[in-house]
């Protein structure tokens, strides 16, 4: 009996670049089964934009611009699964929330909010312990200022990852994941009305994102389960282009996200 627990067990593994999710158990070779998800979740998010160099009227620099603000998120995911293969949609947005911008004698207080959807195909290795994938992913972080400001911070490309898996005490599996994405960023900001108007920005980037993160399986019925998910994202903007800025841009802007969540899933 232990060895039968043990064999089917071993199947519940695959993965899509945010999470891992319990794969259905005794499925043929020949069989499709469908398995959607919703989670909850919070993420803290931070976003650093470098000094913008003698980009002020008098020649001095436009300062650090920081955002911090903590987000709940949900989401919603489905999965299809065939034989070793398995094919991931999911979409996640966040709460608004609110952060302010102080420097250069400028304040202004800004509400935001996240979200994120990607597309994942990936196949099932080392006895259902593992899996390797690639897939599509598309971020997008949007400021409102209360003084007239606007700002979109857009990520988008194509990403490769892995998972491995651990059985624990026959009752769950420990996986770790980590991916890395080759993006294209694109970064807008519409200076409000107290602003230099030459502080606009529609700039391109090269970009790069690295994600992470540890999660918890387990079986809550035949066909329910349930995971917790602790995952890490970091992106970053070099080499930004705007022909028709007037003034120097930032030479590094990054994002990062810390996000940890419950989700439930149920196999058809």
């Amino acid at each position: 009996m232990m060895n039968i627990k043990i064999k089917s067990l071993k199947k519940t593994i695959y993965t899509s670049f945010f999470t891992a999710c319990i794969a259905p158990q005794n499925l043929l070779a020949d069989e499709i089964s469908f398995i959607p998800r919703t989670w909850i979740g919070v993420s803290d998010y931070s976003f650093d934009q470098a000094p913008r160099k003698g980009a002020m009227p008098d020649g001095s620099d436009f300062p650090e611009v920081k955002f911090d603000a903590t987000l709940l998120v949900a989401g919603i995911g489905l999965t299809s699964v065939y034989d070793h293969f398995f094919l991931d949609l999911s979409y996640q947005d966040s709460s608004e929330e609110t952060d302010s911008f102080s420097g250069a004698n400028y304040y202004e207080k800004f509400e935001g909010d996240r979200r994120d959807y990607s597309t994942t195909l990936g196949m099932k290795i080392l006895d259902y312990r593992g899996a390797i994938y690639i897939g599509y992913k598309n971020g997008k972080t949007s400021g409102r200022g209360k003084a007239g400001t606007r700002l979109t911070f857009e990520e988008d490309g194509l990403f490769i990852g892995a998972s491995y898996g651990w059985i624990i005490a026959n009752t769950g599996l420990l996986s770790i994941n980590t991916a890395y994405a080759d993006l294209d960023g694109k970064l807008k900001e519409v200076p409000g009305s107290r602003y230099p108007s030459d502080l606009h920005m529609d700039a391109d980037s090269e970009a790069t994102g690295l994600s992470y993160g540890l999660s918890w399986n387990a079986k809550i019925s035949k066909k329910m389960s349930y995971s917790i998910n602790l995952d890490a994202n970091d992106y970053t903007f070099k080499n930004l282009k705007d022909n028709s800025a007037t003034k120097a841009l930032p030479n590094n802007v990054e994002e990062s996200i810390f996000t940890g969540k419950i989700s439930i899933s149920y196999r058809f």
